[in-house]
């Protein structure tokens, strides 16, 4: 579990490798990383908190930026993670990755997978209830993706603080398999002029540029 008393916010900057287009039309990297925590754009230098070059795996990419945060979820603290940048700069590739290759899967079946491992490591005992939910932030306006004709939800914080979205749709889910059927139903819903806007998707509750997690999205009892 990662040390509280560190910074809860942690900045990490990815740059993903050559897509086959770019391959094919012969581009070149022009950034070059003196460090594992800073990259240098002409005569600039940009500092985060780790730098992960376009070699490293997808695996790796994980390991680094969300498995941390799964452990602590798992622990009970709340947890996001989010993707941020222009269009083709590589959020998908990133958060979403290849579903179908193990090696190319990005972060959220990789998190997605994780859960699910650690509840089948639980005692046989324990009954888990894992609810899902998925909407995005278009216009200033919060539209549920799990049921379109709730277009303009809004924020309120429960007894304890933590917010939430009132009236969002929730699903119940227990399977990776079934998470991911969930993620494509609502991405066929996403606002057609959306490009680089974060929706919110919940497994607590994800962004595809982003997830969140709240503790007590995962809920069992004997």
């Amino acid at each position: 579990m990662a040390d509280i008393s560190e910074c809860n916010i942690k900045v990490i900057c990815r740059v993903r490798p050559l897509n086959e287009s770019e391959e094919r039309a012969g581009s070149k990297f022009v950034l070059k990383f003196p460090t594992d925590e800073s990259v240098n754009v002409g005569n600039k230098t940009f500092v985060y908190d780790k730098v992960l070059k376009p070699t490293v795996t997808q695996e790796h990419v994980y390991n680094v930026t969300a498995k941390p945060i799964v452990a602590d979820v798992l622990s009970g603290y709340n947890g996001t993670i989010f993707a941020y940048g222009q269009t083709s700069s590589g959020k998908t590739h990133t958060m979403e990755g290849v579903l179908n290759k193990e090696n190319l899967k990005g972060i959220i079946p990789r998190i997605v997978q994780d859960i699910f491992n650690y509840i089948y490591g639980m005692d046989e005992n324990l009954e888990f209830h894992i609810k899902v939910s998925y909407f995005e932030i278009y216009m200033d306006k919060i539209r549920d993706l799990l049921d379109v004709t709730k277009t303009n939800l809004s924020v309120h914080e429960d007894k304890n603080r933590v917010p939430y979205v009132k009236g969002c749709t929730e699903r119940f889910v227990s399977s990776p398999e079934e998470v991911m059927e969930v993620i494509d139903e609502g991405k066929s819903n996403r606002h057609v002029a959306v490009t680089t806007l974060p929706d919110r998707f919940e497994i607590a509750r994800h962004f595809p540029n982003g997830l969140s997690f709240p503790a007590d999205a995962f809920v069992y009892s004997r």
